[in-house]
């Protein structure tokens, strides 16, 4: 075991970062109680805790601590593009890539700077299109508005949770073409959820202008608002996979399109031929429409050109099934996997090449193909071909932590030192790094103890 003089030093940062943000932090103890407050000090097995819930600061064993949860700074993401690593022990950590060698691959991180992660311990690459966003958010209900006498929402950690059937909107944020990004995460068998866009009445779950796209269980449907207009409706096997998605509805009241995307994959492309009747406001809508509790994150409203740049795969075969309104529609069966891809890079658009990457420079990546080498931007790519390696995964340590940031990616790290709002820790990952206290909402303790392990996914809610 690592002394434990880093972690004393560790917990006063996080206190005196909270008492400067003017917000507190949180202690989660295996038991599940929690303590709003800060720490005072830490000896070999015991922290003690300051609490306005405590007549006077309180010590508890160290080993029952299970995590502490903490006032992050919500930065939006860079302009461009955003790269994502996931690493073979889990981690999924962002930034703007900036070298890919056949040693490591590099991002520039505002949290840490530069990280170099090393190439046996990445399990994939892939990179999103970053646009200036106009709302990045949400950081709180300040403008944001609920139906209902009792309201069906709260705001904690970066997110909004619901607790019952009911709405949250905020008016005045769409433009005449925009995309509007989310992480949505829920608990319960199955999903019921509402996306409401261009409304004008932000106190209304129903709304008689703009659109309204439906999500129950793995289907979703489309309609316009005003006309009522049935649009139509797609099934997304993600929806039924998981528990948690990356929606992106790309929507213009100028052409009638909207694009869906899942998980950063277009699945569908509806048109509305009656634009031009329509009623819009610039409302946007997050419904729950069952009282099964639902986590919506990362919320960004950024332009867009209007152009459709991109289509659905291709599905093979088709089964029919009612819609709302008791019609008959067409229903994709999952799209059987393109094997034409692997090893293959993949663009935005969907098409693949046969490449490797030679240098990335200002956002311009350099790629040498069987055609020759040619230059584009880094964010027209989706996936990069990485050198064939045997894939490691990280040891585990004695002072492993967890850093969590509050978009729901993680970090695991050795916790070596701890400096003026900054904690230094090093990984088989990544080497040594310097990380800025600010960027984390949660960091876990006793990150290798089983017993733990099913109750840090309660902190999540």
């Amino acid at each position: 075991m690592k002394p434990l003089f880093p972690m004393l030093l560790f917990c006063l940062a996080i206190a005196g970062a909270a008492a400067a943000d003017e917000a507190e932090a949180v202690v989660r103890f295996s038991n599940n109680d929690r303590l709003v407050g800060s720490v005072t000090s830490l000896s070999s097995d015991r922290m003690v805790w300051k609490s306005p819930m405590l007549e006077k600061p309180a010590a508890f064993f160290l080993k029952h601590v299970v995590d502490l949860s903490l006032p992050a700074t919500l930065l939006p993401p860079p302009a461009g593009h955003e790269a994502t690593i996931k690493l073979t022990n889990g981690d999924v950590v962002r930034g703007q890539l900036a070298s890919v060698t056949d040693d490591a691959v590099a991002l520039d991180t505002w949290y840490a700077g530069r990280m170099n992660f090393n190439l046996v311990m990445i399990a994939g690459v892939t990179i999103a299109e970053k646009m200036a966003y106009l709302y990045n958010g949400p950081s709180g209900l300040d403008g944001w508005r609920q139906t209902g006498d009792k309201p069906a929402w709260s705001y904690s950690r970066s997110a909004f949770r619901s607790n019952a059937a009911g709405s949250i909107a905020r008016d005045g944020l769409l433009t005449d073409e925009c995309a509007i990004t989310f992480d949505l995460a829920w608990k319960g068998d199955a999903l019921g959820f509402k996306l409401l866009a261009f409304t004008n009445d932000p106190f209304a779950d129903d709304s008689s202008s703009g659109y309204e796209i439906t999500f129950q269980r793995g289907n979703i449907y489309m309609r316009s608002c005003k006309t009522q207009t049935f649009l139509g409706s797609t099934n997304v096997q993600a929806l039924i996979e998981n528990d948690k998605v990356h929606i992106c509805v790309r929507a213009s009241i100028k052409t009638g399109k909207i694009c869906l995307l899942v998980n950063d994959r277009m699945v569908e492309v509806w048109s509305d031929p009656n634009v031009a009747k329509g009623k819009f406001g610039r409302c946007l809508q997050f419904v729950a429409t069952t009282p099964s509790p639902l986590r919506i994150s990362e919320i960004g409203i950024a332009p867009w050109d209007g152009l459709v740049d991109q289509m659905p795969a291709p599905r093979i075969g088709m089964m029919r099934q009612f819609n709302m309104q008791g019609g008959m529609v067409e229903q994709p069966k999952p799209a059987v996997q393109d094997k034409s891809k692997e090893g293959r890079m993949e663009l935005a658009n969907g098409d693949t090449l046969e490449g490797e990457v030679i240098s990335i420079h200002e956002g311009v990546v350099t790629m040498k193909t069987p055609m020759g080498d040619f230059k584009l931007p880094v964010n027209r790519l989706h996936t990069i071909t990485l050198k064939k390696v045997e894939r490691e995964r990280s040891i585990l340590r004695n002072g492993d932590i967890r850093a969590r940031f509050p978009d729901g990616s993680s970090i695991v790290f050795r916790l070596d030192d701890v400096g003026d709002g900054v904690l230094i820790g090093s990984s088989q990952n990544f080497g040594t790094a310097t990380f800025k206290l600010a960027a984390f909402s949660r960091i876990e303790f006793n990150i290798h103890d089983p017993e733990l392990e099913d109750k840090r996914g309660i902190g999540d809610w």
